[in-house]
């Protein structure tokens, strides 16, 4: 992986972590935020990693790069498969043409560096 990609991802996940806090303490709107994220994403008529998989498509269309590692990570830690994330991003760049390219190129990096940086 190149270094830039790494450096940007382990600054981006710093980042979260160090302000998670924080912001628990300082916003009114996160929690309630976290509350309908755990909602959303726990297993009903659709398991967990495959809305991992939307979110990560989503998340590549809308071009949130911190949105791109964190769904990467939970899909790969959901059980996702490398084939199953790469078709995410397939179905991204339809859906998003070539600025997704761009992006799906960044979630290809963020899933590289969660394979080699299990928690």
């Amino acid at each position: 992986m190149d270094k830039y990609f790494e450096d940007k991802i382990s600054s981006s996940i710093r980042n979260r972590k160090s302000l998670h806090a924080l912001f628990l303490e300082k916003s009114s709107t996160y929690k309630p935020f976290l509350d309908v994220e755990k909602t959303a994403f726990k297993d009903g008529a659709l398991q967990k990693k495959q809305k991992e998989l939307m979110a990560l498509s989503i998340s590549i269309v809308t071009k949130c790069e911190p949105c791109i590692e964190w769904h990467v990570q939970q899909a790969h830690l959901a059980g996702a498969t490398e084939e199953e994330i790469n078709e995410a991003n397939d179905v991204a760049i339809e859906m998003g043409g070539g600025p997704a390219v761009a992006y799906a190129r960044f979630a290809l990096n963020a899933l590289q560096y969660h394979q080699n940086n299990q928690p």
